[in-house]
């Protein structure tokens, strides 16, 4: 695609819900309790500015946090009744419109693998399927203390999934943005790779997430990484040390934003216009875990995102 075809139709884009564009003025209450917290570290400078695709050919995505359970239930004694959870149902019925990827959560990182399954167990493995069936990519939740957790156990979390759980991959939270910690998570990477085998015949997928840019040597051990977990929409340049790293490989993840419906389109135009490859941008989060349920907006952000990839056809 001409660079200049590729500017006017993402102006246009941009330009459909401009009445709508109030500008920033995202919420800055933090969530009490999120199995996802942001990098407490210092991150890597930035001196570099951010690198724009202008002739960009792969699509943009969307990485959800799916982290509330598969099932709800309502009612007691014998009026309870048993249903999917609607944020997992959302997700697989929009799947077909947008490249998408869910990260499950069963408790802290996975259950054991028991025979019979356990009840919880079952859930998952039954709602994993459902998402499979849809085109859904699955990873499951790994945390590593950034770079602190016992390797051992790490390996036995990604075995656990490898075992009984059917994902597509891991990924590998609390994950320090420092060079000195790049073996612990090549080695963790490794693992991954070795152990999972997904029903699709693809290789394992590895995605971590220090919230910010890391060192060049910490990214290269995945195949996405996510480099803003926040409540702002801002987005800081590339570092000169990451200008290697391509952008499609970037994930953007914003939380408890309450003037959603006015910066969505603009920020995902913004961010599609530099290449970053998967997104997630919700209103969840203020108070509480932000990762439990969809943003309210779930369906303009998939729209929004499908109008923006047909630019590419």
């Amino acid at each position: 695609m001409h660079e200049t075809r590729f500017l006017w139709v993402a102006a246009l884009v941009a330009s459909m819900l401009l009445s709508a564009c109030g500008g920033g003025g995202a919420s800055t209450a933090v969530p009490a309790a999120s199995p996802a917290n942001a990098q407490p570290a210092t991150a890597a400078p930035t001196t570099q500015s951010p690198t724009v695709a202008l002739q960009r050919i792969t699509p943009m995505g969307v990485l959800i946090p799916l982290y509330g359970y598969p099932l709800v239930s309502s009612g007691s004694g014998p009026t309870r009744t048993t249903s999917p959870n609607p944020a997992w149902t959302t997700v697989a019925a929009n799947a077909a419109l947008v490249p998408t990827i869910a990260v499950v959560n069963p408790s802290n990182g996975p259950v054991a693998c028991t025979t019979p399954p356990s009840a919880t167990l079952s859930a998952f493995q039954q709602g994993i399927a459902q998402l499979h069936q849809a085109g859904v990519t699955v990873l499951g939740y790994v945390h590593t203390l950034y770079g602190q957790r016992d390797p051992a156990l790490v390996s036995q979390d990604v075995q656990t999934y490898a075992e009984c759980y059917g994902v597509d991959g891991v990924f590998f939270d609390e994950v320090s943005n420092q060079a000195g910690l790049a073996a612990y998570y090549s080695a963790a990477a490794a693992v991954v790779r070795q152990n999972i085998l997904p029903a699709s015949g693809k290789s394992a997928l590895v995605a971590i997430n220090p919230g910010t840019y890391p060192a060049l040597s910490i990214a290269n051990a995945a195949d996405i990484t996510v480099m803003h977990e926040s409540t702002d929409l801002n987005l800081s340049p590339v570092p000169l040390a990451l200008s290697s790293y391509a952008p499609s490989k970037f994930a953007y993840l914003a939380l408890g934003i309450g003037n959603l419906p006015q910066t969505q389109t603009a920020t995902l135009t913004r961010l599609f216009q530099q290449g970053v490859g998967f997104v997630d941008l919700t209103d969840q989060g203020n108070g509480t875990d932000p990762w439990a349920n969809l943003s309210t907006d779930y369906s303009s952000l998939i729209q929004t995102i499908q109008t923006l990839n047909q630019t590419l056809n």
